[in-house]
C-alpha cells in the first residue's frame, strides 16, 4: 500500500467520524433548535403579559409615592414659611401699635390734666374711623367711664365694660381675644401714677 493510499484512507476515516458526531449532536439538540419555531401555549403569553402589567403598575406606584412625598414636603415648607411670615408681621404690627399707643397716651394725658374732655372725645372719634376699629373708650382710674365713641355705653361703668385685670394693666398691651375682640390697652400715666386707661377695640378678621 502506497503512502497516497494511506492518506486517502485516513481522510475517509476522519470524514466518517465527523459525519457520525454531527449526526449524534443533531439528534440530541434537535428539540432545542426547534423552540423558536414552536407554538407555545396561550397561558405562557398571559403570564408574560401579567408580568409586564405588574412591573408597569409597580413603576406607577413608585412614581406616585415619590410625587406624593415631594408634594407633602413642599406643603410643609409652605406652611412653615407662611407661619414665619405671619409671626414677623405680628411682631411688626405689635411694634407699630405700641408706638401708636404711646403717642395716644401722651395726647390724652395732656388734655386730661387740663380736664379737656371734649378734646379727648374728638381724638377718640377720629381714631374710631380707622379701619377695623370698633370703639374707643377712656376709663378713669376710679373705674368711671369718661369718654366712649359708642354712645350706648355712656351710662355704663368702666368695670362693666372690661374686667379689672384689663384696667389695671400698667403698660401698653395688645390682647388678641377679649369677648371676641382684639383690644389695645393704653395706660395713661400721670406724674406718679396711672390716671386713666384708653381701650381701643378692633374687629377680628373673619376666617
Amino acid at each position: 500500500m502506497t503512502d497516497q493510499s494511506k492518506q486517502n484512507q485516513n481522510k475517509q476515516t476522519e470524514q466518517s467520524k465527523a459525519t457520525t458526531l454531527f449526526s449524534l449532536l443533531s439528534a440530541k439538540f434537535e428539540p432545542l433548535a426547534k423552540i423558536p419555531n414552536m407554538q407555545l401555549p396561550i397561558w405562557y403569553g398571559l403570564v408574560f403579559l401579567g408580568i409586564i402589567v405588574i412591573i408597569f403598575a409597580w413603576k406607577l406606584i413608585a412614581v406616585s409615592k415619590v410625587e406624593s412625598d415631594m408634594a407633602k414636603k413642599l406643603e410643609n415648607e409652605r406652611v412653615v414659611i407662611i407661619q414665619q411670615a405671619r409671626e414677623y408681621a405680628d411682631q411688626q404690627y405689635i411694634k407699630e401699635e405700641e408706638r401708636f399707643g404711646q403717642v395716644l397716651s401722651w395726647a390724652v394725658r395732656g388734655e386730661l390734666i387740663r380736664n379737656n374732655i371734649e378734646q379727648i372725645d374728638q381724638y377718640l372719634s377720629e381714631i374710631v374711623k380707622m379701619k377695623d376699629t370698633e370703639r374707643v373708650v377712656l376709663i378713669g382710674d376710679d373705674g368711671q367711664l369718661l369718654v366712649s365713641t359708642d354712645k350706648r355705653l355712656e351710662e355704663a361703668k368702666g368695670v362693666e365694660i372690661f374686667p379689672k385685670e384689663i384696667l389695671n394693666l400698667q403698660k401698653i398691651t395688645i390682647k388678641s381675644d377679649v369677648d371676641g375682640k382684639k383690644i389695645l390697652v393704653v395706660p395713661v400715666m400721670g406724674l406718679n401714677k396711672k390716671i386713666a386707661t384708653v381701650v381701643v377695640s378692633y374687629k377680628l378678621p373673619k376666617l
